[in-house]
């Protein structure tokens, strides 16, 4: 009665915890409209005409930045935040497609289905809740029903039916598209020799770099011809161009000799007697030691900086000294403390010091920040219709033109990954002035420059290109000719290391590999390793073997044989891991060619400068 009564308290909590664990690990479209009439304006895009909220869109997205960050351990870079918001974005397409997929098919949930699933076989997250387990940890059915027929707690198990009618059409429309996939045993014999078959050679390998490019010419009709038959090789889509203005905050020279004066008016109050941690937790910027008082603890040499080790390690006990500069700022030191370590693995007792500090960085001030700031606003107010060669002098400011770039990777050529001046620059047109940007370098204001639209680059821009694929080509064939020629002489008797000294060409040994592993300097080359398992007895050779670097001849030293035993032994999980690859395919492959046939409209540059 006890368990009972427990769990009867635990139950409410229990099951509202449950369902918003479902919300926050399966991102639903929610405030989706599918209706195809507006719920609201805000859409970031669409899909078949179903709208996605801009609301829904970021409460999903805030979700998976929390996860991301309790993973990470602290904050996320810009790079990784465009990730997970794209993430985010594929996930609410494939929601809309599956929902659309389950429409079409009339794939619904039947009262029965959730009853029976709700009383037999309840979702796994309550299958490992405390509250249902035994005394070995294991859930128990007769403890589970026992609460779920207890009238008091009728109601509290609507989120969970709710769930259930919401999930298991999803459920189904998963284990038909799964029942397509068929696993042969000749496909699980493949994927066992794969993984558990190994073989070792020796190979010539015939580079092609051994032929000068000098010694081919490659005729401009050749590289014509080449260029005419694969122009769409060449298309380059829309690029743009900024200018742009960085104001530096960094710490001006002024700036820098408040810092200082700072620094030894806060010395002089410690040598006064004031307490020195009060001081520290007031001022220094150290946010490691601040809160502790700037207190270090214990250390020994080598385990700070040269000046501050040097100034800590000469003072005595009881002094306070500084300011002491290093790459961090100003430091001002007190030594509380010295003595010997514990002997090391020679027996040897180091001098150790414990003192507190109190760290004043060169920053630029607020005075400072507040100019640079206002320069900035004015700058991007008089540059939509002034001149912003004149105004960026008035401002002391150098403009700067970027490289051309395209849309899409975020990346600004002088300015590194900015997703928010590409996303303006790509809605914008030329003369367009977008808001002032912050950088750890400083503030930047910029406008876009130069749009050029989307085209296939000349043959004169891409004619050394091409020289340069014909040429490599070329090689590669001159390559192929003589590894023809060290085939026929191995196959009239001659060996690998006679043929390696009288033709200058690499002969090499391998370490045993299977065929789904890397071949030492040759890498996961598959002509290679096709060629090397191909062979069946030891001192077969191969005929010549085009790779990626070149061409290689095979002579097959090693090669394990097949063991029925073992493949008995590991046959049930070869066929589960294959047979998840392949589901995973079956869903990728669907989900492809569903998108591929939607109307995906993406506003979401509108939203997310």
């Amino acid at each position: 009665m006890a368990v009972m009564n427990k769990m009867r308290s635990m139950t409410s909590i229990i099951l509202y915890t449950l369902i918003l664990a479902f919300i926050g690990t399966i991102i639903f479209s929610w405030g989706m409209n599918y209706t195809g009439r507006s719920v609201n304006t805000t859409a970031v895009g669409e899909v078949d005409g179903v709208e996605i909220d801009a609301k829904q869109f970021d409460a999903a997205f805030a979700r998976q930045m929390d996860q991301y960050r309790q993973q990470a351990g602290g904050e996320i870079a810009d790079a990784q935040r465009t990730f997970i918001r794209n993430q985010v974005w594929e996930a609410m397409i494939r929601d809309v497609l599956i929902r659309k997929e389950l429409t079409e098919n009339e794939i619904v949930a039947a009262d029965a289905e959730i009853v029976y699933r709700l009383f037999n076989d309840p979702p796994e997250i309550l299958k490992t809740n405390p509250s249902f387990l035994n005394e070995q940890k294991q859930f128990d059915m007769a403890i589970y029903q026992a609460a779920i027929n207890d009238p008091s707690l009728a109601e509290q198990w609507a989120p969970i039916e709710s769930y259930l009618r919401d999930n298991l059409p999803f459920e189904k429309f998963q284990q038909r598209l799964l029942a397509t996939v068929r696993i042969t045993e000749e496909e699980i014999m493949r994927e066992y020799l794969k993984n558990n078959q190994n073989a070792k050679v020796q190979y010539i390998f015939v580079d092609p770099k051994v032929f000068s490019s000098e010694d081919i010419k490659i005729e401009d009709a050749s590289v014509e011809e080449y260029y005419n038959q694969h122009q769409e090789d060449y298309k380059q889509s829309e690029q743009r161009a900024i200018e742009y203005v960085l104001l530096s905050t960094k710490a001006t020279a002024l700036d820098s000799v408040n810092t200082e004066a700072e620094a030894n008016r806060l010395l002089q109050r410690a040598k006064d007697g004031e307490d020195f941690a009060e001081i520290a937790e007031t001022y220094s910027e150290d946010q490691g030691s601040r809160d502790k008082g700037g207190d270090l603890g214990y250390f020994g040499k080598g385990a700070m900086v040269k000046s501050f080790e040097e100034a800590a390690f000469a003072a005595a006990i009881g002094d306070v000294v500084g300011p002491v500069e290093s790459q961090f700022g100003l430091h001002i030191i007190k030594i509380e403390d010295k003595r010997l370590s514990k002997k090391d693995e020679k027996g040897k007792r180091n001098e150790e010091v414990k003192a507190r500090h109190i760290l004043l960085k060169y920053e630029a001030s607020r005075k400072t920040l507040n100019r640079i700031r206002d320069d900035a606003d004015y700058l991007a107010d008089k540059a939509t219709s002034g001149s912003f060669e004149e105004l960026a002098k008035e401002t002391d400011g150098t403009i700067k033109k970027s490289g051309l770039f395209t849309k899409g990777s975020g990346f600004v050529p002088g300015l590194g990954l900015n997703t928010r001046i590409s996303n303006f620059v790509f809605r914008g047109r030329v003369g367009d002035v977008g808001p002032v940007e912050e950088t750890n370098d400083g503030l930047i204001v910029f406008k876009v420059a130069e749009i050029q639209s989307d085209k296939i680059k000349t043959l004169d821009e891409v004619r050394l290109l091409i020289t340069n694929k014909l040429t490599s080509e070329a090689q590669m064939d001159k390559a192929g000719d003589l590894a023809q020629k060290i085939y026929t002489e191995v196959q009239g008797g001659v060996d690998f290391e006679k043929i390696a000294e009288q033709d200058s060409v690499d002969t090499v040994e391998t370490d045993p590999f299977n065929r789904a592993g890397f071949v030492t300097s040759v890498g996961r080359d598959p002509g290679f390793i096709g060629a090397a398992f191909s062979l069946q007895k030891v001192g077969d050779i191969s005929s010549p073997v085009k790779g990626t670097r070149g061409y290689y001849i095979l002579k097959l030293l090693e090669k394990s044989e097949f063991i029925s035993q073992d493949f008995l032994v590991k046959r049930l999980q070869v066929e589960t891991t294959l047979k998840q690859r392949k589901e995973n395919e079956a869903f990728s492959n669907w989900y492809a060619g569903a998108k591929a046939r939607a109307e995906v409209k993406d506003y979401r540059d509108s939203f997310y400068n």
